[in-house]
């Protein structure tokens, strides 16, 4: 329902205008405003106690207090699909930054703002002008909008930009040169006019013209700042980048029905009552450059920088060599892409799957190649390593063996690295063989439990199997393959036991279900917010937990193995209350 805000400087109706690259002095700036608002808000709470609770509404005139009176409740047009102004979130709330000045709006006035079920954009300018609906959050003023509505003065501006693809060095809009933006938006119009060369490319909307330069098709796109930030995060779009500001914004107000000019006036009363500060910290909730794989990078480097720190010499020397050799990869992963793309560009589909397949063979054998390069040397390393830590001709001091050790931890940890990478290789070359067979569920459960005993008593946890021996014995079959099925257990269960706290639990039971088999590995531990149990799956996210030991792609592999063996893994989770991963496979016959 909103279209997107602008650029071009500030003047003195407008509210916050969206930067493209925020200075550190500016987030200084903004944190100190932030600090003078709540200390403000406090001296301002305490003077209304003293006063016996004065009534905050005092700077509304009484005509206005009694219009308040009589139209307590305001209907607000809702919007599902535009965000970050307003949208729907997983539980089908519509939230964003429109609710959050409706929110502050609705405690400075009294009014209530009761955002209606979503609708299309058209449909809720139709509703407010026949008085269906009373007002429109994030909405720009136009002279033919202004003939049936009402605005106030804009509390946001928002650019539009130029877009290309990561990799593209080209710079502004050159003559001549197609250029996509989105259908009905006013940009398109000023772009006819400063642009007059470059033929426009009309696509449905915003997220249709993202991905249409993502995949190749146009080379340069014009969209708002917030929306393609919004769209790129939610989307997973990461090969596009900012170029250009091109001299066009958004300036958002709101709109609301014309025969109520007394709401037009309380609404301006109430939007110069939120300060600069206050406005600024809304828009960077919601409007941000910093996408999750930006946030994921600066992860891996910080964790990347601790392991080099904390290695010694002959390690460093290893883990220099399997850089390089990434560093590799990464360069010729890169050029197989750049002619992916290209082939794609042309529309050559049957050479761009070759390629493709060409790519994914390339990488396999690399890793293994290099996994077994990396081997030898590692082996010689915890060999040596356990020769200086019991040779008793030559005891170590206590100094001695704690760096010892730490030569050994460190090579079993990249050993244990590189086993995950290659098993995550043959996983996806689909050159892993599993097995399907009638396995007895009862026993390799309790196999797994025992050879994880050692660990849980270490870390303080309870390790326990949530069902008697007769009840194990009595288990219907399940079709898998025993090996890969014990891996998966083993990795669970580690996982259970690392990510919780002295003195919890884990327990590990199987049952039969209608429609298979389930084995369950619950725990009372950290626990996961939504936001993580989102990227679970992700390979080498660590979501976050950068203080255990890990690499992050465990998980990956378990799901690949349930997954080829005919099963699936379910996953519930709340931070602070626990995990319960349940695997699903098929009972055998």
């Amino acid at each position: 329902m909103y279209e997107p805000p602008a650029v071009g400087g500030r003047d003195q109706n407008s509210g916050v205008v969206i930067a493209l690259r925020p200075s550190l002095k500016h987030l200084l700036l903004r944190a100190f405003a932030l600090l003078a608002i709540g200390m403000s808000a406090a001296v301002l709470w305490l003077s209304l106690a003293a006063q016996g609770h004065a009534d905050p509404r005092d700077w509304l005139t009484p005509e206005e207090r009694a219009w308040v009176s009589q139209h307590p409740v305001l209907r607000v047009g809702g919007s599902a699909m535009y965000g970050p102004f307003s949208y729907q979130d997983d539980d089908g709330r519509i939230t964003g930054l429109s609710v959050d000045y409706a929110r502050r709006l609705s405690e400075l006035s009294g009014l209530r703002f009761e955002f209606q079920p979503p609708q299309t954009f058209a449909e809720n300018l139709a509703d407010l002008a026949e008085g269906e609906l009373d007002l429109l959050m994030s909405l720009r003023e136009t002279p033919e909008r202004a003939q049936t509505l009402g605005f106030t003065r804009p509390y946001i501006q928002v650019p539009a930009v130029l877009l290309r693809r990561a990799g593209d060095d080209s710079g502004p809009l050159r003559p001549g040169e197609p250029v996509a933006v989105a259908r009905g938006y006013a940009v398109a119009e000023f772009l006819r006019e400063r642009y007059a060369t470059n033929p426009l490319q009309v696509e449905a909307d915003d997220r249709a013209v993202l991905r249409r330069l993502a995949g190749g098709e146009v080379s340069a796109a014009v969209v708002d700042l917030a929306g393609a930030t919004y769209l790129m995060r939610r989307d997973g779009i990461g090969n596009l980048r900012v170029v250009d500001d091109i001299g066009y914004a958004y300036a958002l107000g709101i709109g609301y029905r014309r025969d109520w000019p007394m709401l037009g006036r309380i609404l301006d009363k109430a939007l110069l009552r939120i300060g600069e500060g206050e406005r600024q910290a809304i828009a960077d909730r919601w409007i941000t450059q910093d996408t999750e794989a930006m946030r994921w990078q600066r992860r891996a480097l910080w964790a990347v920088g601790l392991a080099l720190a904390a290695v010694v010499l002959g390690l460093a020397v290893v883990l220099l060599w399997n850089r390089a050799l990434q560093r590799q990869v990464r360069v010729r992963g890169e050029q197989l892409q750049r002619e992916l793309a290209e082939r794609i560009r042309l529309q050559d589909v049957d050479q761009a799957r070759a390629l493709a397949e060409v790519t994914s063979r390339t990488k396999s054998e690399f890793l293994s190649q290099a996994s077994h390069e990396l081997r030898t040397p590692l082996n010689a390393v915890l060999g040596f390593s356990q020769l200086l830590a019991s040779d008793p001709k030559r005891p170590l001091d206590e100094l001695q063996q704690m760096r010892v050790q730490h030569i050994d931890d460190a090579a079993r940890h990249l050993l244990v690295l590189i086993e995950d990478m290659m098993l995550l290789s043959r996983v996806e070359s689909n050159t892993l063989t599993v097995q399907s067979l009638p396995v007895q569920a009862g026993p390799l459960l309790r196999r797994c439990v025992e050879l994880a005993q050692p660990a849980a008593e270490a870390a303080g946890v309870a390790l326990r199997i949530g069902m008697t021996p007769d009840e194990g014995r009595t288990l219907p079959q399940v079709q898998a393959d025993p090996i890969r099925l014990e891996q998966v257990l083993h990795n669970l269960i580690s996982n259970a036991i690392k990510y919780n706290r002295r003195g919890g639990w884990v327990t590990v039971r199987a049952e039969a279900a209608p429609r298979g088999f389930l084995i369950e590995v619950a725990d009372n531990g950290l626990g996961m917010t939504v936001d993580q149990r989102s990227q679970l799956f992700q390979p080498f996210n660590r979501l976050g937990r950068v203080d255990q030991p890990g690499t992050g792609i465990g998980l990956v592999i378990c799901k690949q193995l349930v997954e080829r063996m005919g099963g699936r893994i379910l996953v519930d989770s709340e931070s602070g209350q626990g995990s319960r991963f349940t695997l699903e496979l098929p009972a055998a016959g």
